[in-house]
């Protein structure tokens, strides 16, 4: 996790971003500050630990944006008083941390240094759901169907039922996928459509 050294906030507030971006700088971090979630999107790396504000829908539309993107980031939800209902949906939506006070700098670097495993894990997690979706936006709408019902464990005969085409065009839609998908096999594919949650 060494080399998720740089923080992008997320902070539309002036005074609060200027005081986290003091204090992160202060704790040995490089700090990029945004003002808005679409700004941090349109220049964002991948080697950042991003931490917003959790603020009203923040998280939903943040989320939305980066998987709209097939991006994944390590995200670390904070607020001046959170409820431990806030707490619990941010990370049940994916968050490696989140912190209830700023500028609480040891809290920071506690949610990045602590269970170092687990929250690599959550983080490895994270890049194949971004690898897996980036590989899915290859596939046609009817090829993510057939893909979908694969991974109901539908047969080729009950895939085409369900979509109303033939047997022998689903076989042609499995056959494109994997080349698209650039696997090696379908149970690939199917690891891909798991992880990217199709």
């Amino acid at each position: 996790m060494e080399h998720y050294r740089t923080i992008a906030l997320i902070e539309n507030d002036y005074q609060k971003r200027a005081k986290i971006t003091n204090a992160l700088f202060a704790g040995g971090f490089h700090v990029e500050p945004f003002e808005e979630i679409e700004e941090f999107i349109s220049e964002s790396k991948t080697s950042y630990i991003v931490l917003i504000s959790d603020e009203g829908s923040n998280l939903d539309k943040l989320l939305n944006l980066i998987n709209g993107q097939a991006q994944w980031f390590p995200i670390i939800p904070y607020a001046e008083e959170a409820s431990l209902n806030s707490i619990v949906s941010a990370m049940l939506k994916g968050a490696i941390g989140y912190i209830d006070r700023l500028p609480d700098l040891q809290g920071v670097m506690d949610v990045i240094s602590s269970n170092k495993a687990e929250r690599q894990k959550l983080m490895e997690n994270g890049r194949l759901r971004a690898e897996a979706r980036a590989k899915l936006v290859l596939l046609t709408k009817r090829e993510r169907e057939v893909l979908k019902c694969m991974a109901e464990g539908m047969s080729n005969k009950i895939i085409g039922m369900k979509l109303g085409i033939s047997p022998r065009t689903v076989e042609i839609h499995r056959a494109n996928m994997i080349t698209k998908l650039e696997t090696d096999s379908t149970n690939e594919a199917l690891r891909l459509a798991a992880y990217a949650d199709i």
